[in-house]
């Protein structure tokens, strides 16, 4: 059986996902190394439990046309064409137990265009399993 365009960006996100994941236990440096080399075509980010960004990679400028900088400390949702979608999506999937399937959304990019992304996200959680906030990794979504 084939596998489908987005299946495989899908397993693609999840795969550089995992590696953001080891790169996070060996520590906030192998972190950054690791966001700041992303696989082209794709970026990440991760977002505070006030949907802000706190990490950025530089996939937002190659995707979206973002520096990096100019979005950390930002809402999120300032970027994605439906505000209060994001808003509610955002809200759910910060709450204890929640599951995080693959999904896409349409982002506002730089230039005032907009790109419609596969995102897949992971909570980020402590030792204790609290959840800190969400790392999601991006591609522009397959066209059918």
């Amino acid at each position: 059986m084939a596998t489908s365009p987005t299946d495989a960006k899908a397993a693609e996100l999840s795969r550089f996902l995992d590696t953001l994941d080891r790169a996070a236990q060996l520590g906030p440096k192998m972190l950054e190394q690791a966001l700041d080399s992303p696989p082209a075509g794709l970026g990440a980010h991760e977002i505070s439990p006030d949907k802000k960004f706190v990490r950025v990679s530089p996939g937002h400028k190659t995707v979206l046309g973002y520096s990096p900088a100019d979005l950390v400390g930002k809402s999120v949702s300032d970027y994605v064409v439906l505000k209060e979608t994001a808003e509610r999506a955002m809200s759910r999937k910060l709450a204890p137990g929640a599951v995080l399937p693959p999904y896409t959304r349409t982002f506002r990019k730089a230039d005032g265009g907009e790109v419609q992304l596969l995102l897949i996200d992971r909570h980020i959680k402590d030792a204790t399993g609290h959840v800190l906030g969400i790392r999601t990794a991006f591609t522009q979504a397959p066209t059918a």
